[in-house]
């Protein structure tokens, strides 16, 4: 297994933990009605953004 492969493996588990994050505050916000889980949804979209970047570096070879 090279050094791209597992870099793009890295980057899809950040892609699935944001999406886990996303999806868990959506749900406690729309079970409790509370605002603060709000942070949780946004927060959990960033880090899904971060992951799709990394993993479009590594695709591309310019992973570090």
């Amino acid at each position: 297994m090279n050094a791209n492969a597992s870099s793009q493996r890295g980057a899809l588990v950040v892609v699935f933990v944001g999406i886990a994050l996303t999806v868990a505050g959506s749900v406690l916000a729309f079970l409790t009605h509370e605002p603060s889980w709000r942070h949780l949804l946004a927060g959990g979209g960033l880090i899904q953004i971060v992951g799709w970047v990394r993993y479009s570096r590594a695709r591309r070879g310019g992973a570090e």
